[in-house]
C-alpha cells in the first residue's frame, strides 16, 4: 500500500503500520484502533481507577489488534 497518500504517524510504543503489508481498509481500521488505545494508555491511571471494566476491555482489544496485525507479513527493508 502506498502510504504517501495518507498522513499516518505511528504512536509511541505502537507498531509502525507502514512496516506491514496491509490492505488500505485494514490499515485504516488498525490506525483507528491505535488512536483509541494510545489515548487510553495516556489516561491509564484514570481508567484503572474509575473505569476498570473498560480498561480490561481495552487489553482484549489490544490483543485482538496484535493478532490481526501479525497475520500480515512484515515488509522487507
Amino acid at each position: 500500500m502506498k502510504t504517501k497518500e495518507i498522513k499516518y504517524k505511528p504512536y509511541k510504543g505502537f507498531y509502525d503500520l507502514r512496516e506491514f503489508n496491509l490492505p488500505k481498509r485494514i490499515f485504516t481500521k488498525l490506525w483507528g484502533i491505535q488512536d483509541i488505545l494510545s489515548d487510553m494508555v495516556e489516561r491509564q491511571d484514570y481508567y484503572k481507577k474509575f473505569l476498570p471494566i473498560q480498561w480490561e476491555d481495552a487489553k482484549q482489544v489490544s490483543a485482538s489488534y496484535q493478532q490481526i496485525l501479525f497475520r500480515y507479513k512484515k515488509l522487507e527493508k
